[in-house]
């Protein structure tokens, strides 16, 4: 190829993105203030972008957006105390700026949500609610089909092409049928397949809290939405990191359920067929209650008697409920692991997990060391899934547009095809060989904590660090072991937020002894002063297929949270 037909490709490929983020602006610009007055300033001079939104909104658009809860929400809407145009309206509006603030969103369709909210409402005046989820606003992290809008997963190639009533994923025909009003998608990382939420698109992804630091990835764009109360709860995907991370970037409590619990039919992804390690759909919220409302709905909808990789188990309340009840009679134990012997935690996140065992043991629950098989084993498995197809699936659809890799992907798959060997299909046998050997290691350890524990039965769940960073600056991300090794145990998890990152309290300190050059290298980026007010968030984790028990078990430390600070 000539250099004037690669200069003349790079300017195609850069024109579709900026056409596509002028596209969004257009959408948005009548759900801003008209006077044009909402201009936020850089983030060196506004590093905490949630406070700047409020001011521009009534009180009225508050209360819908800050003081209910999804649950609320839909009631309140179903008594007719609330229209859901005026629900539906008041989020679009916050949607709106937050994307000025932290450049959240990839698909706007707010005309169209608001069209669909009127008719909620007449025919709620005249039938009654559609659903459990009439009129409630939900928004969905870019990979999940809707008809009429596209998908684009990060690559300039895929624009152009908008899912249809065929192609629509089968969660999104679920939500619709319950009612709800989806309104926007939100950014990704290319390829979904990073820890930083980045792309030739949209751009970079910011947290909320700190807007010099990463909303983290890859659901990251629905995080940092959700953060800034865009959104009262929403859909996004967790194969290694990607709901849990986001989550405890930016206060949030995020699910990842194991595989087959919910559908993933027709959802988008990167490296399909590719079955060494399970991506899953989960839900992201402001509280335990609405995870179970979203999971428990869903549920309702029998996903597995259209896609047959989701597993015939309906909700079962009496799991969650009888895992509280034993909570208040102080019968559970938890297993805490501190570190997992790859990378140490910071010291706000250290001091989260410290902070997550007073609670539960003044209140007497059961607290013992977790020692499980090394970690760094699934951390090796993990790495071997990543880069099993050696890149070529993300490179291909790179150069169907000719863009470059955001340096995210390069960092990993290259700025080129080749940068990292193609795996054999015996090689990637072995690697399901070695993840089927951990998880059978993992359980018989699990299994064995029956020695250990007051109860003498297993430990219930498992606390452990969601990352060892609070976040991290652009281009930083290392590290996804302590959420990886759940997803390639294929765990249930829910991130629960316990702090933020305090610089009086977090003092950086000399560390004579690492894991590896990999430990010291994260260890060095900490900074108290950067990383300050920064929320820090700690995983529950519970046995394969026990969504329910594994949400009780995160309300119940989210209870003992609150009781401390009270």
């Amino acid at each position: 190829m000539t250099s004037d037909a690669l200069n003349a490709s790079a300017a195609d490929w850069q024109a579709v993105g900026r056409r596509k983020r002028e596209e969004i602006q257009a959408r948005i610009r009548p759900f801003l203030p008209d006077d044009g007055s909402f201009r936020p300033p850089p983030a060196e001079e506004l590093r905490d972008g949630r406070e700047y939104a409020r001011k521009y909104l009534d009180a009225t658009e508050l209360h819908l957006t800050e003081e209910l809860s999804a649950m609320q929400l839909t009631g309140q809407i179903a008594h007719g105390q609330i229209s859901a145009k005026q629900a539906v309206v008041a989020f679009c509006k916050r949607a709106a700026m937050a994307h000025q603030l932290t450049n959240c969103l990839s698909e706007v369709f707010f005309d169209d949500a608001i069209r669909r909210a009127e008719e909620l409402d007449r025919h709620l005046a005249t039938h009654g609610p559609v659903g459990p989820l009439h009129g409630l606003p939900v928004s969905l992290k870019d990979q999940f089909r809707v008809d009429g809008v596209e998908t684009s997963l990060g690559y300039v190639s895929w624009l152009g092409q908008p899912d249809t009533e065929a192609s629509e994923s089968l969660i999104v025909q679920h939500l619709k049928a319950m009612g709800a009003v989806l309104y926007a998608k939100t950014n990704v990382p290319t390829s979904l397949m990073a820890m930083e939420t980045n792309n030739n698109i949209i751009g970079y992804t910011v947290n909320p809290f700190n807007r010099l630091l990463s909303s983290a990835g890859s659901s990251g764009g629905e995080a940092a939405l959700l953060a800034m109360r865009g959104s009262i709860i929403g859909l996004g995907s967790d194969f290694s990191a990607s709901v849990r991370l986001p989550c405890s970037a930016q206060g949030l409590y995020g699910l990842k359920p194991s595989h087959g619990r919910l559908s993933y039919l027709r959802v988008a992804n990167s490296m399909e067929g590719q079955d060494l390690n399970h991506s899953v759909i989960g839900v992201m919220g402001h509280d335990v209650e609405d995870l179970a409302f979203m999971t428990r709905s869903l549920l309702s909808q029998s996903p597995w008697e259209d896609d047959p990789k989701v597993a015939p188990i309906p909700w079962t309340q009496a799991k969650f409920d009888d895992t509280l009840a034993r909570g208040a009679n102080q019968r559970l134990t938890f297993g805490v692991l501190r570190c997992d012997g790859v990378v140490h935690p910071h010291p706000p996140v250290a001091r989260a997990i410290e902070q997550v065992v007073q609670a539960l043991q003044a209140r007497g629950h059961e607290v013992i060391e977790w020692t499980p098989p090394t970690h760094a084993e699934a951390f090796d498995i993990l790495w071997n899934v990543f880069t099993a197809d050696g890149g070529h699936d993300i490179h291909v659809a790179l150069q169907a547009s000719g863009e470059d890799p955001v340096p995210q992907i390069a960092a990993v798959y290259g700025s080129k095809p080749g940068h990292l060997p193609l795996k054999s299909l015996h090689e990637s046998w072995q690697i399901a060989t070695r993840r089927s050997e951990f998880q059978t290691s993992y359980l018989r350890y699990w299994k064995s904590t029956a020695q250990l524990t007051r109860t003498g039965q297993p430990v219930d769940f498992i606390l452990m660090p969601t990352a060892p960073t609070a976040s991290f600056l652009p281009g930083q991300a290392l590290y996804p072991g302590y959420t990886g090794v759940v997803s390639i145990l294929d765990l249930p998890a829910v991130d629960v937020p316990v702090t933020r990152v305090q610089a009086s309290q977090d003092e950086w300190h000399h560390r004579d002894q690492f894991f590896g050059d990999f430990d010291r290298q994260i260890w060095t980026q900490y900074d108290k002063d950067l990383f300050h007010n920064t929320p820090v968030g700690v995983q529950v984790v519970g046995r394969r297929l026990e969504e329910e028990r594994v949400l009780a078990g995160a309300h119940l430390v989210a209870s003992c949270l609150a009781a401390d600070s009270s």
